[in-house]
């Protein structure tokens, strides 16, 4: 019998063996639409000066924003709906959008005090790695986790080199001095030359082991 046949039969004695199995927390927190309300953004070390970001919890990082409505602002801010942009896009006023590193931004600029906001988060599970070697201004990503598939760099701080301490995070491409960013196969993490990283530690949001999707259509016991 599939999984998801066992969740449709409910039987009493099994329920609780199937919501470990599909780990319910990582489900509720982070594979079904989130809201959040009246919630001011703030700056970060992660996202560009210019960029302020709402408190997302590491595990959570954003995959689209579906709606957005700033309530608040201290400044000149455009109130009322917000217009979504593309992932990576740097939001004007009046605007948002998903930051290359998962965390959702608007512009520092518009001030904003209180917003809603509902999105999509991109389910994943985290994975720290510490004092990575950096070859030539790159550090490469183990084997194990490319397999897996790598979803954002969520946090790089370069602990030896010329200038360190964390990085703000760009698109896949090449970053400037003090920022870092994934390549395209998302395989590697670049730093610029200036920089002069040696080496660094990642924090990355890689695939979940319990991936809804391969749970759900897995043969097993539990009836």
């Amino acid at each position: 019998m599939l999984t998801k046949e066992a969740f449709d039969r409910a039987n009493p004695n099994t329920i609780a063996d199937l919501w470990r199995k599909v780990a319910a927390g990582k489900l509720l927190r982070g594979q079904i639409p989130q809201v959040l309300r009246r919630k001011t953004p703030a700056l970060s070390p992660r996202i560009l000066a210019t960029l302020h970001k709402f408190a997302l919890p590491d595990d959570c990082k954003a995959t689209g924003v579906t709606r957005a409505y700033a309530r608040a602002t201290a400044a000149a801010g455009t109130l009322g709906e917000l217009a979504v942009q593309a992932p990576n896009a740097t939001p004007a006023d009046g605007q948002i959008a998903v930051a290359p590193n998962g965390d959702i931004v608007v512009l520092a600029a518009s001030a904003y005090l209180q917003v809603d906001v509902e999105f999509t988060p991109a389910r994943g599970d985290l994975v720290t790695l510490v004092d990575q070697d950096v070859v030539a201004n790159v550090a490469t990503i183990p084997a194990a986790l490319t397999a897996r598939g790598v979803i954002y760099l969520v946090a790089s701080n370069a602990t030896v080199g010329g200038a360190t301490g964390e990085k703000i995070i760009v698109a896949p491409g090449a970053p400037a001095a003090g920022q870092s960013a994934l390549n395209v196969a998302k395989t590697t993490v670049a730093f610029n030359a200036a920089d002069a990283v040696t080496r660094c530690t990642l924090i990355l949001l890689v695939a979940a082991a319990d991936d809804l999707d391969t749970v759900l259509e897995s043969t097993d016991q539990i009836i």
